[in-house]
């Protein structure tokens, strides 16, 4: 099982038929465009294209994002996604629905613009109330010999205290409005001369001007006021006029979120352009090609009367990586692509990986009921989500492990813990019950559920190391598959067979360890070197085991979600068979179920693909491979057809 074999493409088009090129390129989703490798050409400079799209891009999503708000259509998480005709954008309507791009942020401007002078007229009607009726100049007036000074005091100020203080001052306070939670609004006269001392003494009571200007031209505050608050009818009935035009150019949101995913292709094909390498009269492209997409290539530049050719990668080139698995193991491959891809022309191990997978996930998760909510979430997922290809594989892959997960609960006697002797005791008086376990069950017999999971371990292992030696072998290193694999693989089997036969164990286990001793060293010169080396070699032995233990987390695991479980079912029937027991059954039943399901398929997830990752991976997998990136459709919104 190794990764698709990749065609380098190089391909001279005449410039005129360069872009149609590209444009079916990219709808075969196929085609990987790489820079040449000739230096001295030159690439195509598509700067001024980048920037006028990176534009029209942003305009459209401010566009999208300010008419979200006044949409009043309703939309369902299961809405199938629209569909949309490139096509139709690229033979003109981009422009029709560009404008109304336009359209949408214009009309997003003015409604900031009266939303900022609706604000400003009500914080000046608030400020002009308190002075309704005063018949004074504000924020102050100038007589002769007096000054008067309109200004708030803070909420609860010892107004007697201060009318106190200002009459041993010569000044005069008197309150306009009073209010027991906002500022109160006051009218202060004193002498010219005794300003500085009055407003020292009003400055420490919190006193503070009044923010307005009235005078006897504007009608004080009262003529103020009435036209304040003719001017904010009229500003809202502007915006409401302005929310109902937007509501109505709401409707228009389909084709923004088309022309979005259109220009986002558009872009994709752009930067692709980037590094093609243009002349006078013809464009150079080259690029990656999977194998199996040659002959669909090969028909596209055949159309265009193309000088092409498909040649085999050197050691020298970057080649991408895509992974081929069959139907069933495609699905785990977000598993390995999360931890690393494998290096051009290696081993991927996503089949072998997504058996033990969903095995160690059915070990660790085995539960009837469990699995069967699992299974019908992702089935409900992949019929109403219409999940993209991505959620699609994952959605997929724990439906599999979903099966694996009722087959360890059948084994080991797991339906939502033990439901059915819960049930039995708590509402049928049973004293004793009967495991409904197919083997044994893992909470009476922890121990044998331990050497399940060892054996397990232990088999993943070895097909790890069996990997090493068919990965070796099959790069023409016999020596090394035999000595550094096989050698081990003698020592284990002697270990095995020693239960067996102790004879025939021990000669099968020496004569891997003195195959460990006499050729680990095989690359030093001096012979103590490699004696000492060969000998140390069996110090491995201890790694070996400790990765072996590593799979009593599938004990842990196991019995994590099982015990849990059979706490909650032991509460839920606490209540015995009354019409009250029954109540708080279901209440315990749905909340601790659905606590202990969501916890522990969040650990088992994770503790499973930690076992691949260190245990299986370490033993043999070549990371760094580069993920294929063909030029395809993008869409976040709708199917681009």
């Amino acid at each position: 099982m190794a990764v698709s074999e990749m065609k380098k493409l190089s391909c001279i088009v005449l410039k005129s038929d360069a872009d149609k090129l590209i444009r079916k390129l990219q709808r075969l989703s196929c085609i990987e465009i790489s820079a040449p490798e000739d230096d001295s050409l030159s690439l195509w400079d598509g700067s001024r294209a980048s920037l006028k799209l990176g534009d029209d891009l942003q305009k459209v999503r401010r566009a999208i994002e300010f008419l979200q708000i006044y949409d009043q259509n309703r939309y369902s998480l299961f809405d199938p996604p629209s569909e949309a005709s490139l096509d139709d954008f690229e033979s003109g309507l981009d422009r029709i629905v560009l404008d109304i791009a336009d359209k949408a942020l214009a009309l997003s401007t003015r409604l900031s613009s009266l939303q900022s002078k609706l604000a400003e007229s009500e914080v000046r009607i608030n400020a002009l109330t308190p002075w309704e009726g005063v018949q004074c100049a504000l924020p102050e007036q100038r007589t002769a010999y007096t000054v008067s000074i309109g200004g708030t005091l803070p909420p609860n100020t010892d107004i007697l205290g201060l009318i106190n203080e200002n009459g041993s001052i010569e000044a005069q306070l008197d309150i306009i409005r009073e209010s027991e939670k906002g500022a109160t609004a006051v009218l202060l006269t004193f002498h010219k001369d005794r300003g500085e001392e009055v407003m020292r003494v009003m400055a420490s009571y919190g006193f503070s001007k009044a923010t307005v200007i009235t005078d006897s031209a504007s009608g004080y505050a009262d003529g103020l006021l009435e036209k304040e608050k003719a001017r904010l009818i009229s500003v809202k009935k502007k915006l409401k006029d302005a929310k109902a035009e937007a509501t109505a150019l709401a409707k228009e949101l389909p084709g923004l979120k088309a022309l979005h995913d259109v220009l986002l292709t558009k872009n994709a094909r752009i930067e692709a352009k980037k590094k093609t390498a243009r002349t006078q009269r013809t464009a150079v492209i080259c690029g990656w090609v999977p194998v199996e997409s040659v002959e669909a290539v090969e028909n596209i530049l055949k159309e265009k009367d193309c000088a092409y050719s498909f040649d085999d990668p050197t050691d020298e080139d970057d080649v991408p990586v895509k992974l081929k698995n069959n139907s069933y193991a495609r699905n785990f491959e977000p598993i390995m692509e999360m931890y690393a891809l494998p290096k051009y022309r290696r081993f991927d191990p996503t089949f072998v990986m997504s058996v033990f997978y969903a095995v160690i996930f059915g070990l660790m998760f085995a539960d009837v009921g469990y699995g069967a909510v699992l299974l019908c979430g992702c089935i409900a997922g992949l019929k109403l989500l219409h999940p993209k290809e991505g959620l699609r594989r994952m959605l997929t892959m724990f439906a599999f492990c979903s099966v694996s997960c009722m087959i360890g609960g059948v084994l080991f006697g797991g339906y939502f813990g033990d439901l059915p002797q819960a049930l039995a005791k708590g509402f049928g008086g049973a004293e004793n019950t009967s495991s409904t376990a197919l083997l044994f069950d893992m909470i009476e017999e922890p121990m044998s559920f331990l050497v399940v999971a060892l054996a397990v371990g232990a088999a993943h292992l070895l097909f790890g190391m069996g990997i090493q030696f068919y990965v070796l072998a099959k790069s023409g290193k016999i020596l090394d598959a035999v000595f550094d694999v096989g050698s081990w693989f003698m020592l284990f089997a002697g270990i095995g067979v020693y239960f067996i036969s102790s004879t025939a164990g021990l000669i099968t286990g020496a004569a891997g360890a003195l195959m460990l001793i006499l050729t680990q060293g095989r690359h030093e010169k001096n012979i103590i070197m490699k004696l000492g080396k060969g000998i140390m070699s069996l110090y491995d032995i201890v790694s070996y085991a400790s990765d072996l233990l590593s799979y009593s987390r599938v004990l842990a695991l196991g019995l994590a979600s099982a015990v849990i479980a059979s706490v909650i079912n032991l509460l839920g029937t606490m209540g015995g068979a009354s019409v009250g027991g029954i109540i708080m059954f279901v209440a315990v039943f749905l909340i601790g179920h659905t606590i202990n399901f969501l916890v522990n398929i969040l650990g088992t997830y994770v503790h499973t693909s930690r076992l691949q990752y260190i245990e299986f991976f370490g033993k043999f997998f070549e990371a760094g491979g580069r993920e294929f990136s063909p030029l395809k459709i993008d869409s976040k919104y709708v199917n681009l057809k």
